[in-house]
């Protein structure tokens, strides 16, 4: 049984797309509830890491504008 290859293009095109979320720095969604109105929050950058200790990251509710950081 012979398994079933990728094709350069099939390959390439997942990379793609996998470098392009990799790049993308807007804010995301994390899952995380915000202390004020309970809203789910944005990582402000999800790219870059506070090299703090811990490390950390930007975090932001967009609902009631409540900003701060979260453990990277």
């Amino acid at each position: 049984m012979t398994n079933k290859l990728k094709t350069l293009d099939e390959h390439n095109s997942e990379r793609w797309n996998n470098h392009i979320l990799m790049t993308d720095n807007s804010a995301r969604l994390n899952g995380i509830s915000c202390p004020n109105c309970e809203e789910e929050m944005y990582d402000t950058f999800p790219n870059f890491i506070l090299t703090s200790y811990p490390a950390q990251k930007n975090i932001h509710c967009e609902n009631c504008k409540y900003s701060g950081y979260r453990i990277a």
